[in-house]
Formats: structure tokens, C-alpha cells, sequence
């Protein structure tokens, strides 16, 4: 199972693929300049892209390539933060400034206990490091999970294995934040199957 991990720059992308690997996956940081191609390539049955510095209101052209594999790619793929918010926007929809800003910990209510949130509670804490966030979800997209300040903490395309999540699941400080990732895994065993008997 291969599933790397597009390094934008964020504090805790190192921990995305440790995490990975303690799953047993095999996962690398790989550089914001890959292609849909390059996946293909490797092999990659899934791709998660973490979270970094940019501003999506402002700085958008700074994650076009991202913008572009998120497009391209035919795989499950599961972006955190800023690639949430990018992920966003890819498909139609919007991220803006948030109005309430949320660091640390917050929070968060499961709406819908889809494949992603498997085995999660009602709710839990989760660490946050956002100043911008989805304010208009694309079409295709549902709600999965919201905090108090923010109404779209979790979203999935509802056909496609595409996934959004605000917080950081990598961090010490989220609550069973590696349910994320092994529910991934799962959901990329899942699509791999499905593709060999197409």
C-alpha cells in the first residue's frame, strides 16, 4: 500500500507519513511540484496532501500544481487544512477568511459517521491551526463533521474517495487522530479492489 504525502510546507507533514507508516502503509514526503503522472508512476494507491503556510484567499497561485494533481489524479486522496481548503475550491466551492480563526484545541461534532470517521465518538477534540476555511461547500460535496466556529470540518465528494478535513489528525493533541489515516487505508484497500475487477 503505497500512499505518499505532498509536503506543502506545513509544521506537521513529517508526522503525516510517520503516522502512515505506523500503519503499515509506505508513504514519503514528496515535493509540491508532482504530477498526476509521477503518481501513476509510483504506484500511489492513494494520496494525502498536508497542511502549510498559505492563505488560500490570497496565495492560491502558490498551490497551482496542487490544484492540478487534485484535478488529474484517479486515486482516494485526503487533504488536511490548507489542501482542504485548496480541495475546496478545486470543485467549486469556496474558502475565505474565517470569521473565528481556531488554534488549538476544538471541538468537533460527527453530522454523518461516513467511511472516514469510522469508529469516531459524537464528538471529539481536535488541534487546529486555521485563519481561513471552506465557507461554500462544491457540489457533490456532504458534511461530515463541524465545530462550533467553523461549519465544514470534515467534507466528501459523495460518489468519489475524496476527502477534506480541517484539522490536524496528525497531531499528538487530536483525539484517536490516527483513525483518520488507518480509515484511509482502508477506504484506498477498498478502491483497489474495486478497480482490479472493473
Amino acid at each position: 500500500m503505497i500512499i505518499p504525502v505532498v509536503d506543502v510546507g506545513g509544521q506537521y507533514n513529517h508526522m503525516i507519513t510517520r503516522a502512515l507508516t505506523e500503519l503499515d502503509a509506505e508513504s514519503k514526503l514528496i515535493p509540491m511540484s508532482i504530477t498526476a503522472k509521477d503518481l501513476e508512476e509510483m504506484k500511489a494507491d492513494g494520496l494525502v496532501m498536508g497542511g502549510g503556510p498559505q492563505r488560500i484567499g490570497f496565495e492560491a497561485e502558490k498551490l497551482e500544481n496542487v490544484s492540478k494533481v487534485i484535478k488529474e489524479a484517479k486515486i482516494p486522496m485526503l487533504g488536511l487544512c490548507v489542501t482542504h481548503q485548496l480541495m475546496a475550491v478545486v470543485f467549486g466551492g469556496k474558502a475565505e477568511q474565517a470569521k473565528h480563526p481556531e488554534y488549538g484545541p476544538v471541538r468537533v461534532y460527527v453530522d454523518n459517521k461516513d467511511e472516514i470517521l469510522n469508529d469516531f465518538n459524537e464528538s471529539f477534540l481536535a488541534w487546529e491551526t486555521h485563519n481561513d476555511e471552506v465557507t461554500a461547500l462544491p457540489e457533490n460535496f456532504v458534511v461530515l463533521a463541524h465545530s462550533e466556529k467553523c461549519r465544514i470540518q470534515v467534507m466528501r465528494h459523495e460518489t468519489k474517495p475524496i476527502f477534506g478535513v480541517q484539522f490536524h489528525p496528525e497531531a499528538v493533541q487530536t483525539e484517536n487522530g490516527a483513525l483518520i489515516f488507518k480509515n484511509f487505508i482502508e477506504i484506498c484497500k477498498k478502491f483497489m479492489f474495486t478497480r482490479k475487477k472493473l
